[in-house]
């Protein structure tokens, strides 16, 4: 049973088993329980080269800068405070900052084979999956990494993940109520709800709340052709 925040803070959203909160995660995080996280935090990459290409990558909205600096010392340490206290535990660190965050039980990556991304040896055509935790039974023939060909919608956040692609993580995780402290614009809450799971979202930026509350508004999303 998830434990909500009483009189200390009140939801933004609340329907359907799906709450959001407007907030620090590293303040609201003491008032809630949940069995699975999946999240995506920053990458620490201040808007990275494709800013110049009017690609805004990690350019987000809010008041922390996205540099090395704050996943060292505030997402690192959020994640493994979550790692100690949630049975499983799932995040995708983006490439720049991968060795910042604990060794993961397993590894996994999202292959992106037409990604136009560079790096000294080539194209970055991977993005770390990170595992931690308890997967549960029944693992045996069930996949770490996932092919991903399908774009991101377009909804004003600047690292939205693709959502078939993130449905099949969430698919591929154990029962109970899922936690993204690192909310965003609200994928994982949108793949919860559409497969009748309870969900929590934290989020600092009102604006990407107000994203999020408006993409659970929406009927069931088509699992293959959401673009």
């Amino acid at each position: 049973q998830a434990r909500h925040p009483g009189d200390d803070m009140t939801p933004y959203y609340e329907q359907d088993g799906i709450t959001i909160y407007h907030g620090d995660c590293r303040e609201v995080l003491t008032l809630v329980t949940a069995d699975v996280v999946l999240t995506d935090p920053p990458y620490g990459i201040n808007g990275g080269a494709l800013q110049a290409m009017g690609r805004n990558k990690g350019d987000y909205a809010g008041g922390f800068n996205d540099t090395p600096e704050y996943i060292r010392d505030v997402v690192v340490p959020v994640v493994r405070a979550l790692i100690d206290a949630v049975p499983c535990v799932v995040v995708t660190p983006g490439n720049r900052c991968m060795c910042y965050y604990p060794q993961p039980h397993s590894f996994g990556v999202f292959y992106q084979p037409a990604a136009v991304g560079m790096q000294r040896f080539g194209n970055l055509d991977a993005q770390p999956i990170f595992y931690y935790g308890s997967a549960g039974g029944g693992r045996l023939g069930k996949p770490c990494s996932y092919v991903l060909t399908e774009s991101p919608e377009k909804n004003g956040h600047p690292c939205v993940k693709p959502y078939s692609a993130w449905r099949r993580v969430l698919a591929s995780l154990p029962e109970g109520i899922v936690l993204d402290p690192f909310m965003g614009s609200g994928t994982t809450l949108r793949a919860a709800k559409d497969v009748g799971r309870r969900a929590i979202g934290i989020e600092i930026e009102e604006r990407y709340c107000e994203i999020a509350a408006k993409r659970l508004s929406q009927g069931v999303l088509p699992f293959e052709n959401v673009g």
